[in-house]
């Protein structure tokens, strides 16, 4: 191609390069135009099915960071008109979480503290809103923790991953934590 011919189609590229990309990253330029930016709503009114698998040990505001997402997620939904009894919610606990779902006592001995299980309270309302929470045993038998060691509001599952894959082909949409 000769020279007269590639230099205006250069400056055409870089000039049409520089408009779109202007256009696509600028944020809206006026109040009203993001107000008539739209949001997008629940689509699926139920039943919801959900598993949590809950491995990290993660805190937010003094509990669990995924037991305190469960109950926004359990309130979040409450709020939209969807009732209890088309939600199952629910976490499979294992990995450095485990010990988010301890007794007082145990969670004392293994933590060294003395302030008893900041979950506690929190394992006893999820429950009392149907939440199901399920700790992995073979961790527990790993960690030498008794059956009475952990809350008594959380059920014991065999094996972490195989009860997750079984959920997940009962229809439960996963989240990872």
């Amino acid at each position: 191609m000769n020279r007269r011919i590639l230099c205006p189609l250069t400056m055409i590229v870089v000039i049409l390069a520089t408009t779109i990309t202007q256009s696509v990253a600028a944020p809206p330029t006026s109040s009203s135009e993001s107000a008539d930016r739209p949001v997008i709503q629940l689509e699926h009114k139920g039943p919801i099915k959900v598993v949590y698998q809950v491995t990290q040990d993660e805190w937010k505001d003094g509990v669990g960071k995924a037991f305190l997402y469960m109950k926004n997620l359990r309130g979040y939904y409450a709020k939209k008109g969807i009732a209890g009894d088309k939600l199952d919610i629910r976490a499979v606990v294992h990995g450095k979480a485990s010990t988010h779902v301890l007794t007082d006592e145990a969670f004392n001995r293994v933590k060294g503290v003395d302030t008893g299980n900041p979950n506690a309270q929190l394992i006893s309302e999820l429950k009392e809103s149907g939440v199901i929470i399920e700790l992995c045993d073979v961790r527990r038998q790993q960690e030498g923790w008794e059956k009475s060691d952990v809350h008594p509001d959380v059920l014991l599952a065999a094996a972490a991953y195989a009860r997750i894959i079984d959920l997940q082909h009962q229809g439960y949409a996963y989240i990872k934590f």
